[in-house]
C-alpha cells in the first residue's frame, strides 16, 4: 500500500510539472509583444488660422470710367501705374486717338503723308536713274550725257523739295498738332492716373476688413477675431465700370510679408516657443514657418506664425484650415503601456532571442513622447555608443510580475 502511495504521488507530481510547464508555455506563447521599428510621426494639432498680409488699397481719386492697367495676379513695382479714371464722359479711347494723331504727325514730317507718298516714290526713283546715268557718263567722259541729263536731275530734285514742304501738308501737319494740344489739355483735365504705393502681386478681390487685419495691428488680435472671420472676398469693379472717389479699385498684396494668427490652450503651447521652425500644411501643400509673436489672450493663447516661403499663393483668402506641424520626429515608436520604471529609470523589457529571456533595458534618447507614446532616437545612440533599445528589438507591450521572469518564445 505505502509503495502504491509514493507511486502515485510521484506520478501527480509528474503531471502537476507538465501541466504547470504546459500553461506557462501557453502563457509565454500568449504574451503580447512588440518589434520596434523606424517611424517618423508628426505633432500637429489643426486649426483655423487668420492670414495677415501687408496690403495697400488703391482708390479713385474721382467719379468715372475706370479703366485697369494690370492684371490679376500680375506682380508689379512700387509707383506703377496701374489703373485710370476717365471723367466727364471721357472715353478711354482718347489715349488711342493721341497715338493715332502721333503717328499721322511723324508721317508729315518725314514726307509721307497720303498725298505726295506716291509721288515722292516715283520721282525718288527717276532720281536714282538719273543720277545713275550721270555717274556713268562721268566714268567714260561722256560729258554730253552728263550735260544733258544734269538739269533734268535738279529738276526732279526741286520737284521732290516742293512736294516735301508743300503749303498743303504744312497746313495739315498744323492742324494735326492743334488736335492733339486739344486731347492732351482734354487728358490732363478729366483722367486720373492711379498707381500703387507699394511693390507686390496684384488682385481685384476685396473683403472690407484690409485695414482690420493689418500688420500694424497685429498685437490686438484676440480669438474671437480668429473665430469670427470669414472668407467673404468679392470682385469690386472690372475694366470699364463707373466708380465713384475713394471707391476701391485694386489690391496689391506684398507676398513677403504673410503672417497666419491662431489660438491654443495652455498645454498645446507648450510645444512653441520663439522663433522656433514650424510646417503649415493647407490643402495638401505644405509651407515653411516661425513663431513670430506670441501673448496671451484670456484663458488662451495667441500665436502669430510668419510664413518664410515666398511663393504661397493665398491672396484672396482670410481664413484657413491649418494643420500646424510643431515637431517632425523619426526613431523607435514605443507604447507607454511597455515601460516601467525600475531604480528610478524609465525602460522596457526586451526579449534575449537567444536565450528567450527578458532584459530590462533603460530608454536614452528621447526625442518626443506625448500620452501614447515616445519616440527613441536610436540612430543617435549608436553613433555614440549608447545601450539603449534597438531598431528591430522585440518588447513585452504590458509587463507584469509574471511574464518578466519567462522565457518569451
Amino acid at each position: 500500500m505505502r509503495k502504491i502511495k509514493y507511486s502515485n504521488l510521484l506520478l501527480l507530481g509528474v503531471f502537476i510539472y507538465i501541466s504547470f510547464h504546459l500553461v506557462i508555455s501557453l502563457i509565454s506563447k500568449n504574451i503580447e509583444v512588440a518589434t520596434l521599428e523606424n517611424e517618423k510621426f508628426e505633432a500637429k494639432i489643426k486649426t483655423k488660422g487668420l492670414i495677415i498680409r501687408e496690403e495697400h488699397i488703391v482708390k479713385s481719386n474721382s467719379k468715372g470710367s475706370l479703366d485697369l492697367l494690370v492684371e490679376e495676379g500680375e506682380r508689379i513695382k512700387k509707383s506703377q501705374e496701374v489703373a485710370k479714371v476717365y471723367r466727364n464722359n471721357i472715353s478711354s479711347n482718347i489715349d488711342n486717338d493721341i497715338e493715332a494723331l502721333n503717328t499721322e504727325i511723324d508721317k508729315l514730317k518725314n514726307g509721307e503723308s497720303n498725298i505726295s507718298k506716291s509721288e515722292i516714290i516715283k520721282l525718288n526713283k527717276d532720281i536714282d536713274n538719273i543720277s545713275n546715268k550721270v555717274q556713268s557718263g562721268l566714268l567714260y567722259n561722256s560729258y554730253s550725257v552728263v550735260s544733258e541729263n544734269k538739269d533734268n536731275l535738279n529738276s526732279l530734285i526741286d520737284e521732290r523739295n516742293r512736294l516735301l514742304n508743300n503749303d498743303i501738308d504744312s497746313k495739315r501737319l498744323e492742324t494735326k498738332e492743334k488736335q492733339k494740344e486739344i486731347l492732351n489739355k482734354n487728358l490732363e483735365k478729366n483722367v486720373s492716373n492711379l498707381s500703387s504705393e507699394i511693390s507686390g502681386i496684384v488682385s481685384f478681390k476685396f473683403d472690407g476688413n484690409e485695414d482690420k487685419y493689418s500688420y500694424d495691428k497685429i498685437d490686438n488680435l484676440t480669438k474671437d477675431d480668429i473665430n469670427k472671420a470669414e472668407n467673404k472676398f468679392t470682385v469690386a469693379n472690372e475694366k470699364g465700370d463707373a466708380v465713384n472717389e475713394n471707391e476701391p479699385v485694386i489690391r496689391v498684396i506684398n507676398n513677403y510679408s504673410t503672417y497666419v494668427a491662431l489660438y491654443v490652450n495652455d498645454k498645446e503651447a507648450k510645444n512653441f516657443e520663439q522663433d522656433k521652425s514650424i510646417i503649415l500644411r493647407f490643402n495638401d501643400q505644405n509651407t515653411e514657418a516661425n513663431v513670430f509673436k506670441m501673448y496671451k489672450d484670456g484663458e488662451n493663447n495667441v500665436i502669430i506664425l510668419k510664413i518664410t516661403n515666398q511663393n504661397i499663393a493665398i491672396y484672396d483668402t482670410r481664413v484657413e484650415e491649418f494643420d500646424i506641424i510643431y515637431k517632425q520626429v523619426e526613431g523607435l515608436k514605443i507604447a507607454k503601456s511597455a515601460i516601467d520604471v525600475v531604480d528610478d529609470k524609465q525602460g522596457v523589457y526586451v526579449v534575449d532571442e537567444e536565450s528567450q529571456k527578458v532584459n530590462f533595458v533603460e530608454l536614452d534618447g528621447i526625442v518626443y513622447e506625448n500620452d501614447d507614446y515616445v519616440f527613441v532616437d536610436y540612430y543617435t545612440n549608436n553613433i555614440n555608443g549608447i545601450n539603449s533599445v534597438d531598431l528591430y528589438d522585440r518588447i513585452i507591450l504590458k509587463p507584469n510580475s509574471i511574464n518578466k521572469n519567462m522565457r518569451i518564445e
